[in-house]
């Protein structure tokens, strides 16, 4: 028996550069398909090679509900080895067209000293019904609290899309605490869509 009637596209992603390794997958489903109440799941692991850099984890699941095509809202949690696990919020518009997706991702803890983010990319992903196409994607993510910048990070792939599996260039750019301290990764990418 099956708990969800619709599922988009699970998106997941490793990449391997000069200074460390990266992974992260997304996926969301409804639970019937003339409702709008839903799940959606995001996570990321970030592996330095520095070793006094540690690991990076983050990790979010939430019920949604579609407020129409575009906007979705939610509430669920958040982890991450530093605040734990946190209750959380958020907003998303997302797009999707024929060769081009759009996101922007606000979101916010639930918390007596909450986090506010800001995440979002765009992605082409070339024509369809061909069989090698370019693709490309802009990804960018910052978070802030009361004292100021905490995280913020720019991923840029640019690849080629073969049916479901995209591989190329990776260029990170990490930011990290109120100094905005950087750190960088140019490697490969590797993704493939279920």
């Amino acid at each position: 028996m099956s708990y969800f009637s619709t599922w988009a596209q699970i998106a997941i992603e490793i990449s391997a550069g000069h200074s460390g390794y990266y992974y992260q997958h997304a996926f969301k489903g409804q639970f019937y398909t003339e409702k709008s109440l839903g799940f959606f799941h995001t996570s990321s692991v970030l592996i330095p090679y520095d070793k006094k850099r540690g690991n990076e984890i983050m990790s979010q699941s939430y019920l949604t509900y579609a407020l129409s095509k575009y906007w979705t809202s939610g509430i669920g949690s958040i982890f991450t080895p530093l605040s734990r696990v946190r209750p959380s919020v958020f907003f998303q518009y997302f797009k999707s067209g024929k060769t081009t997706s759009v996101l922007f991702y606000p979101r916010m803890d639930i918390w007596s000293d909450p986090n506010v983010e800001l995440m979002g990319f765009i992605e082409y992903l070339g024509v369809a019904n061909r069989p090698v196409n370019l693709y490309a994607r802009f990804q960018y993510m910052t978070t802030w609290n009361r004292k100021g910048h905490s995280r913020s990070y720019q991923y840029t792939r640019l690849g080629v899309d073969t049916a479901d599996l995209q591989f190329g260039l990776s260029v990170q750019f990490d930011q990290y605490g109120p100094m905005a301290t950087h750190y960088n990764n140019v490697g490969l990418f590797l993704r493939r869509l279920f």
